[in-house]
């Protein structure tokens, strides 16, 4: 069993759109999936999972709220991925959440107001061991500048971490899918589906584990 995490030091990155997007894609996988909602003043995807269900949207979603790590460990052999969306805040229960993962994100924006504290919160977990290589940036919710890009990349590499080769781009498209219990790679619109299905290729590829082979 996996559990990836996505976590930030502030909220409006696009966190709690990039989890449903990988466990949508981890279910149609054929995944037993879990999104673990702990931000629970926003119940982002508790709220997302209940409107998905009204609409008779499959895969089904299971999605739980939690306030502790006590409840998910008891949990977490019922499932072969779990994915856990944090609070916009790096508090120490995010810090353990990312303790526990197997791979965490790092949602960010280009701009310095976002990097900085994205940054900082990855220095921070990568003196964890464990996380050290576990650690990868995602730049979410992108404009249309490439330069704007192209020196947040510079800004990553130069920090000495990566980001994904892929971006969530910022498109109002996609709120309308959210409003409707959707994933981004279940847009109407094809060139939103585009975006979003190479996005949550390689967020899977990139820390999901194959299965291990029978001896």
């Amino acid at each position: 069993m996996d559990i990836v995490s996505f976590v930030s030091q502030k909220g409006g990155v696009g966190k709690s759109s990039l989890a449903r997007l990988l466990a949508v894609h981890a279910a149609r996988k054929g995944l037993k999936v879990m999104i673990a909602d702990f931000d629970l003043e926003q119940l982002s995807c508790v709220e997302w999972s209940a409107q998905r269900m009204r609409n008779g949207i499959e895969p089904e979603m299971d999605v739980r709220p939690f306030k502790s790590l006590k409840k998910l460990r008891k949990l977490e052999s019922d499932f072969d991925l779990v994915v856990v969306d944090t609070r916009g805040l790096a508090d120490q229960l995010t810090e353990e959440i990312s303790e526990e993962s197997d791979w965490v994100f790092l949602p960010t924006g280009t701009s310095m107001d976002d990097l900085r504290p994205t940054l900082a919160l990855a220095r921070k977990l990568g003196r964890t061991p464990r996380l050290s290589n576990k650690i990868q940036l995602i730049l979410s919710r992108i404009g249309r500048s490439g330069k704007q890009l192209s020196d947040a990349r510079i800004i990553i590499n130069e920090a000495g971490f990566s980001a994904l080769s892929e971006i969530w781009p910022h498109r109002d498209g996609f709120l309308s899918e959210f409003d409707a219990g959707r994933a981004g790679s279940e847009a109407a619109n094809p060139h939103l589906r585009a975006a979003a299905e190479l996005l949550e290729a390689e967020m899977f590829s990139q820390s999901i584990q194959p299965p291990k082979k029978p001896a």
